[in-house]
């Protein structure tokens, strides 16, 4: 059973309600959003992909879908994006409220 992808689902979805039910604006422009997701995108990539070549951390097989785009899983590259995502909404409604 796929519970990495589950479980970043989850993760997804808490993210996206907490992002309008408190309506908190993380980047300026479309073009804002892309820059960052690409550069979390390239430099987790370049990241895991040599933490992963060398043996310093791997996946159990049972636990993801099964795809992989080089040596990183299909749910690697959702944790790229979604992780900071969710880590930029919960800062904002922080930011926010407890000033």
């Amino acid at each position: 059973m796929p519970e990495f992808f589950f479980i970043l689902l989850i993760i997804l979805v808490i993210t996206i309600i907490l992002h309008f039910a408190y309506k908190v604006r993380i980047y300026s422009s479309i073009a804002h959003l892309l820059a960052v997701n690409i550069i979390f995108l390239v430099i987790g990539t370049i990241w895991d992909n040599f933490a992963i070549s060398r043996g310093y951390w791997s996946f159990g097989e049972g636990f993801l879908l099964g795809p992989k785009i080089g040596f990183m899983p299909i749910e690697e590259y959702l944790f790229v994006l979604i992780i900071p995502y969710s880590c930029f909404v919960i800062y904002k409604i922080l930011e926010k409220y407890l000033k």
